[in-house]
């Protein structure tokens, strides 16, 4: 059930298809501490900047700017998924206060302000939200047209061998979901879940990213994408659209505030950019708090497993609920 979900997230737990999964921190040799995002809060970095600018010339000039840099375009093995531009999108009043920043002489933008003035007068981009099911007329029709792309960005981006990428080890790992659909009043238009997003340019499919809606955050599965497209940094770029659209789910469902992208690894390097999303927290892998990344880091240069709350400040079962 949906609250069983909740727990296990919130204990470091993530899933893979169907199945769900929970490393053993002290014997790994890069612990994965789980990493989420305040969305309410969340502030865009000069990088993020650029990307999203980035885009706005690639679709309202066709400007391309060579290939992305590596810490605008990491990899993102969890990360993102956008607000629909078709999918249901909500009201522009409600619950969303921190994190909105006034202009003044040094213009601090919002996500929303370079994203709802988003122009295509060379290339349109579109953004639709599709149930993870093969029983949805949508999924099904786009179903090899999603597994291709898959199965470059693998070869591309993984060094994967073709011959291993199937479409059975694709659904299995992408389409596969042990979470059941649902659709309460008072929750967000398109119900709770595990959807797909597809991000397409002038109608082609160039980027999918696989998301979890629960009722207290989203949560970011996988995205890939054409890597003929990874001029527009679209790891980055689909991680800002998914705070985007965790944050217009928010204005309809208050408690629904954080963007879990999976797996922080401070040891391997290509992993760190999840930090860059601010502001984000760990989970303490010993009384399952959340502690803001800033207060770990030094932790975790000095010991790559660490218990990152010092306090005595845990619930009952040593569980501190935090929603």
């Amino acid at each position: 059930n949906r609250s069983s979900d909740l727990d296990l997230i919130d204990r470091g737990w993530r899933r893979s298809g169907k199945y769900v999964y929970k490393p053993i921190m002290k014997r790994s040799c890069c612990p994965p501490y789980t990493i989420r995002c305040d969305v309410i809060g969340f502030s865009l970095s000069k990088s993020q900047k650029k990307v999203l600018k980035r885009m706005q010339r690639y679709l309202l000039m066709g400007e391309k700017t060579g290939q992305a840099a590596a810490a605008d375009d990491a990899d993102v093995t969890t990360s993102q998924v956008p607000a629909g531009d078709k999918a249901s999108r909500p009201s522009d009043s409600g619950a969303l206060k921190k994190g909105e920043c006034a202009k003044s002489g040094n213009e601090k933008k919002s996500v929303e302000e370079f994203i709802e003035n988003e122009r295509g007068d060379q290339h349109k981009l579109t953004i639709d939200l599709i149930p993870c099911s093969m029983t949805d007329e949508t999924l099904k029709a786009s179903f090899k047209e999603s597994y291709s792309i898959y199965v470059k960005y693998q070869v591309a981006v993984h060094g994967d061998d073709e011959s291993e990428v199937t479409e059975k080890q694709f659904t299995r790992f992408l389409v596969d979901s042990p979470l059941a659909s649902y659709k309460p009043d008072g929750g967000p238009p398109s119900g709770y879940g595990s959807f797909h997003q597809h991000y397409r340019i002038d109608g082609k499919l160039v980027a999918v990213g696989v998301l979890d809606i629960l009722p207290n955050c989203t949560s970011s599965v996988y995205v890939y994408y054409d890597p003929q497209y990874d001029f527009l940094s679209l790891g980055t770029y689909s991680a800002l659209r998914e705070i985007y659209f965790t944050r217009q789910l928010q204005k309809q469902v208050p408690d629904l505030a954080f963007y879990y992208m999976g797996y922080y690894i401070h040891t391997c390097q290509k992993m760190r950019y999840k930090g860059q999303y601010h502001p984000s927290f760990l989970l303490c892998p010993e009384i399952y708090s959340w502690v803001p990344i800033r207060s770990c880091l030094a932790k975790l240069d000095a010991s790559k497993y660490s218990r990152l709350d010092s306090s005595d400040a845990a619930g009952g079962n040593g569980f501190k609920k935090c929603f």
